[in-house]
């Protein structure tokens, strides 16, 4: 009589639960990653926008303007927009330079910038654009005060306003554009024009 072998079926339900195990892992190293990256994504937020907070603050607060430094740039400007005449005394002229000095200085204090020696140079130089009535080299000194000026201010642009480059720019053309050996009752125009220039930067480097 022939043998009947009968063979036992294998169970797969090993097998089952050995592929639903997998996923749940898939399913929960996924699940965890989402969460660090978000989490990441807001602590990186989080610290920019601090960041930013604590940037403004530091500029509001080592850029703002004593009465000081007000009183002078209102007086430059209050001078230079009575419209008065450019005279052979030139005492338009010294006085604007006078006062735009003091304003440069009041600022440079205010906001701890030292170029006391180059105002004083400029100072000096100012000093001799009433010295002698018919030279025709005031052009000239006020141009090279002009320019020493320029540079106090271009150093305090540099250092706390940088966003005002353009405006610095514009009063470095405007001192350029004074011609020496012409006299200055020739080029009423230039000299006022960087007398405004002048005034405008301080002006936006006090509202900033």
């Amino acid at each position: 009589m022939a043998e009947i072998k009968i063979k036992k079926k294998t169970s797969i339900w090993p097998w089952i639960v050995a592929i639903l195990a997998i996923l749940a892992i898939l399913y929960f190293v996924f699940i965890y990653s989402d969460d660090d990256a978000e989490a990441d994504d807001v602590s990186d937020n989080d610290i920019e926008m601090v960041t930013d907070d604590v940037d403004n603050t530091a500029n509001d607060a080592k850029n703002v303007f004593s009465e000081t430094a007000i009183s002078k740039i209102a007086e430059f400007k209050t001078h230079i927009a009575e419209g008065a005449e450019m005279g052979l005394e030139h005492e338009y002229s010294h006085a604007a330079l006078d006062k735009l000095i003091d304003a440069t200085q009041a600022v440079a204090n205010t906001l701890n910038v030292d170029i006391a020696a180059d105002l004083e140079t400029a100072r000096s130089i100012a000093g001799s654009v009433e010295d002698d009535t018919y030279a025709v080299d005031h052009a000239d000194n006020i141009k090279n005060a002009g320019n020493t000026i320029v540079k106090v201010l271009k150093k305090i642009q540099m250092q706390r306003f940088p966003n005002l480059d353009e405006s610095c720019t514009e009063l470095q053309n405007s001192v350029m554009a004074i011609a020496p050996g012409t006299q200055t009752l020739e080029q009423k125009a230039a000299v006022k024009n960087f007398f405004d220039q002048a005034g405008e930067l301080l002006t936006n480097m006090k509202n900033k």
